[in-house]
Order: structure tokens, then C-alpha cells, then sequence
């Protein structure tokens, strides 16, 4: 079975949308303070996780809330390290992790980070990672018998570089980064459940309009709990995904 994540909890403790996202995903990535989140959403959320049967997941990322988390930060090693480590402690009994945001992205493209957030996970005892399909960071994982669960995003549009080979999220600054009609949404999480292809903007940084269906397989399928179809996605996907 496929489950719907999300990433949650990044707009404090009594966000509306995110309070009734809880009734549709099957994993809820709970913002840990690094980008969002603190001690009092963490709790909420994790309560509600409990009470619903939804699994959870740590959600941490670079330690920059002014950025959301989504800007890329040159930090030492040890010092993203001592981050992730104080991030964990709201929520050190979970042991499946997902990055956020530049992160995240940066783990999918730098295998020498990736070698690092995966060194951190060994030792604290993660025993999975929710990364990208054959992103770096899963390859770390999977060298070092860390289990993953690849992810799709059903939201955000795929750009293919043809000079890497490397499929990758359009960029936020970007205007067709975000997907915002929820049939086109349920439709691409469609494709890539189905038939592991994903619709993608080729070279698109060289300004190319062309589109190819790319392969892009996955076991989970996040939605971003700030995207404006976030309730009516995971309401539609809860509906239509998924067996």
C-alpha cells in the first residue's frame, strides 16, 4: 500500500488545516524546531498521531526558521550534527527521519552530506529514511543497511537535467514549482503509483518548454501541508489513491 505523508506541525499547535490533515495521511512528519515547530506542536501532533493510528516521523532540518528551512547552508559538519541532535530530542523515541526542505534537497544531490545525515542516523538508532528515489542520500542509506522508503511529491512539479541524468523538483523560485489544481495533482500521484512515471520538465533551467515522462518509483507520496490544495488533496488521494 502506498501512504500519504506530510509534513506537519509547521504552523504551531492550532493550525486548522493541518488539525484536519490529521484524518488523512498515514505518516505525519512532525516539525522538530530546526525550520518549525517546537515543543508544544510536537506534542499536539504526536497526540493526535497516536490517537488516529498514524505513524510518525522525526522532521528535521537546517536550523534557519527565518528561511523556513529552505535555503541551503554551508555548515560544518559538526555543527549541523549538534542541530539535528537537539532537533531529535523533542522526539527521540521515533526512529524514521525525514530531512526538510534544502536539506532534504541537498541530501538528494551531495553525497558527502548525505554520508554525514547518515552516520548521525546510525547513531541514533534510525532504522529508516523517507529520501528520494536513487537520491544520494538513499544510497547512503541502503550502503549502510538503513532501510528507505522512497518518496514522491503529488504537488510539486519534476524538472530532468539531461547533462546529470538526475530527476529533481522544480525549484520555489519558480513559478511552475507548485502544482495548484487538485485533479492535476491526484492525476500525476496517479502516474507515478501506477506506472513509476512522473511528468518532467527537461533542462528546464536552459529555459526548454519540452516535457518527458521520467521513471520515478516510490513508496510513500507527501503532500506539503502549506500548499494551498493540501485538505483537498489529501482528502481526494484518501479517496482515489490507492490500493
Amino acid at each position: 500500500m502506498i501512504k500519504v505523508n506530510c509534513d506537519i506541525g509547521e504552523r504551531g499547535p492550532d493550525h486548522e488545516i493541518d488539525l484536519q490533515l490529521m484524518n488523512f495521511i498515514q505518516i505525519a512528519n512532525i516539525a522538530c524546531g530546526g525550520h518549525a515547530g517546537d515543543e508544544q506542536s510536537v506534542s499536539v501532533f504526536r497526540r493526535l498521531a497516536e490517537r488516529n493510528k498514524i505513524e510518525v516521523a522525526g522532521h528535521l532540518g537546517y536550523p534557519d526558521r527565518e528561511n523556513f528551512g529552505r535555503v541551503s547552508l554551508d555548515l560544518p559538519g559538526k555543527q549541523l550534527v549538534e542541530s539535528l541532535d537537539k532537533q531529535y530530542q523533542l522526539l527521540p523515541d521515533v526512529k524514521l527521519i525525514k530531512f526538510h526542505g534544502a536539506l532534504y534537497n541537498d541530501s538528494c544531490e551531495n553525497p558527502v552530506l548525505a554520508k554525514v545525515l547518515v552516520s548521525w542516523a546510525k547513531e541514533n538508532g534510525i532504522t529508516r529514511m523517507i529520501t528520494g528515489y536513487e537520491s544520494e542520500l538513499a544510497k547512503a542509506c541502503i550502503e549502510h543497511s538503513i532501510p528507505i522508503l522512497r518518496e514522491a511529491f503529488a504537488e510539486r512539479r519534476y524538472a530532468y537535467s539531461s547533462k546529470t541524468n538526475r530527476l529533481n523538483l522544480v525549484s520555489r523560485t519558480r513559478p511552475e514549482a507548485c502544482i495548484t489544481d487538485c485533479k492535476e495533482a491526484v492525476e500525476q500521484t496517479k502516474s507515478i503509483v501506477r506506472d513509476q512515471v512522473v511528468p518532467a520538465f527537461v533542462d528546464i533551467e536552459s529555459g526548454s518548454g519540452e516535457k518527458r515522462q521520467v521513471t520515478l518509483k516510490a513508496d510513500t507520496i507527501c503532500i506539503h501541508s502549506d500548499s494551498v490544495i493540501s485538505l483537498e488533496l489529501a482528502q481526494s488521494l484518501s479517496k482515489n489513491l490507492i490500493s
